[in-house]
């Protein structure tokens, strides 16, 4: 490679800080119909395009700045997205800061659903090497998917030195994933962390506390929207939907 290509680094370590999420949005779908509208709103509102314009949200919510992006979408449904990022200038310095970092999804839509349940899966990780922390956006990824289900990983690996020369392991303390939520967060979800701290692993899963159908039920009609009318079911019908749905989370939420 020519030098000319390259970008020069400053201030570069080589621990790196990787969080990694597998976020699950379930869906009732009441029909036959409503399953080929469910397909087509998933490829609209989840195509390469649209998860690019996210990853570079939270690109720069970290800090960040994109240096390039590689993007494929799937048949019949899915979408991978890449994105190669380094931490932003600082206004006080005339070198920028830069660190090797990167960004990356994968979509797993359930392409058939199972007695009127779809399940969309998303995959997210993002690895960091510099001061920028990637914990900054557990929230607004877990709002941005209107997640039900999150299972969460967070790992320190690599070391760096101190100004004696020492080697350091970890440049922040954590002791749960969790006490990096915010309370409205915490409000919303069951939570259940795990740790190695000594081996710098840390492990979350959240699940919603309550079901609300208008959340859950997809509407067939010609906006693609969540959320129906409570006359087009029963009250019996609601009830079972509302049990079925539990069952569902509990079920992603446990890992059997």
């Amino acid at each position: 490679m020519h030098s000319a290509n390259k970008i020069p680094l400053y201030g570069f370590n080589n621990l790196t800080k990787s969080l990694s999420f597998s976020l699950y949005r379930v869906h009732y779908l009441p029909s036959a119909q409503s399953v080929t509208h469910y397909n087509t709103y998933i490829n609209q509102s989840y195509n390469s395009e649209h998860l690019g314009v996210l990853l570079t949200k939270i690109c720069h919510a970290i800090g960040g700045n994109v240096l390039n992006i590689a993007s494929q979408d799937y048949t019949p449904q899915g979408a991978s997205v890449t994105l190669m990022i380094s931490e932003e200038a600082k206004p006080e310095s005339l070198v920028a800061h830069l660190d090797k970092s990167h960004l990356c999804i994968h979509t797993y839509p359930e392409e058939t659903p199972q007695q009127g349940i779809a399940i969309f899966r998303a995959d997210i990780e993002l690895s960091t090497c510099g001061i920028i922390s990637p914990l900054k956006v557990l929230d607004y990824v877990i709002e941005a998917f209107s997640a039900d289900v999150i299972d969460i990983d967070y790992r320190v690996r690599g070391m760096t030195r101190d100004q004696r020369g020492d080697k350091c392991f970890s440049d922040h303390d954590i002791v749960k994933i969790s006490e990096h939520l915010t309370a409205a967060t915490i409000d919303r979800y069951r939570i259940k962390d795990s740790a190695m701290a000594t081996n710098n692993l840390f492990h979350c899963k959240l699940a919603r506390r309550t079901i609300d159908l208008k959340h859950h039920i997809f509407n067939s009609g010609a906006h693609l929207a969540l959320g129906f009318k409570m006359n087009k079911i029963t009250a019996i019908d609601a009830r079972q939907v509302t049990a079925q749905l539990s069952r569902e989370l509990d079920e992603l939420f446990v890992g059997k």
